[in-house]
């Protein structure tokens, strides 16, 4: 359950639920404004949330069972 949470919810949350938060901040970060920022940053982040969920999962199955 706790890999369903990482992989799927975190980023989900991220993206779309804190949308009214981070649609209302107009700063630039790293040149660009923070909702692209915001964005493309999840990319990366979506994918070691998907790996740590992955690895949390394949650990739960035991080794015996590869």
């Amino acid at each position: 359950m706790i890999a369903l949470i990482i992989g799927l919810i975190v980023p989900i949350l991220a993206i779309v639920a804190l949308f009214p938060w981070y649609d209302r901040v107009h700063p630039l970060v790293l040149g660009f404004p923070f909702l692209y920022f915001w964005i493309f940053m999840w990319f990366p982040l979506t994918t070691l949330c998907l790996y740590v969920a992955w690895k949390l999962e394949h650990r739960a199955l035991g080794e015996g069972e590869r």
